[in-house]
């Protein structure tokens, strides 16, 4: 996962530095005690809009301990694929949860993920599929933007540009 990251600097610069800065290069290198890992990746404007909304300029600025927090809150220490996750849904105004599955996170806390397919000309369940995510950290549903990025050492479910750290 470590080189993928690495030849895609577009769009993993800063999440390369935040990994090293948390202490969890190993991880990301297949060198952690987890063998697989499925990583929630938040790109590097995501983490930009975190260091302007927190008031700092660079990466290394953001205390280590911190960074390793919100990364832990998006690594579930298995491998994950898309066709893994049941068909559900959730709903944000309510909270109620159908299908899909509960999965724990690296911090403990858990991750609720389900896949919807969308209705490909007029008939429903033939269109894309989607995979989606809950945190309750991050209080809102949330959209995987691009799925599947396969690595030797776990995938990649790479975040929206719009994702919020909390």
């Amino acid at each position: 996962m470590w080189d993928y990251f690495k030849k895609q600097p577009r769009d993993w610069d800063s999440t390369r530095v935040m990994i090293q800065h948390a202490g969890l290069q190993d991880l990301f290198e297949g060198k952690g005690e987890y063998g697989q890992i499925t990583f929630l990746a938040p790109s590097n404007l995501a983490i930009m809009t975190y260091l302007f909304d927190n008031n700092y300029r660079r990466v290394n600025e953001i205390p280590a301990a911190e960074c390793r927090r919100l990364l832990e809150k998006l690594i579930i220490p298995q491998r994950i694929l898309t066709n893994d996750v049941p068909r559900g849904s959730r709903s944000d105004a309510t909270g109620e949860k159908t299908g899909g599955k509960t999965y724990t996170l690296m911090d403990g806390s858990e991750a609720f993920l389900w896949t919807f397919q969308e209705s490909y000309l007029g008939v429903e369940n033939a269109g894309a599929v989607h995979l989606w995510f809950y945190i309750e950290k991050f209080a809102t549903s949330r959209r995987i933007y691009s799925s599947n990025i396969q690595t030797e050492n776990g995938v990649v479910q790479a975040l929206g540009h719009d994702f919020l750290f909390e």
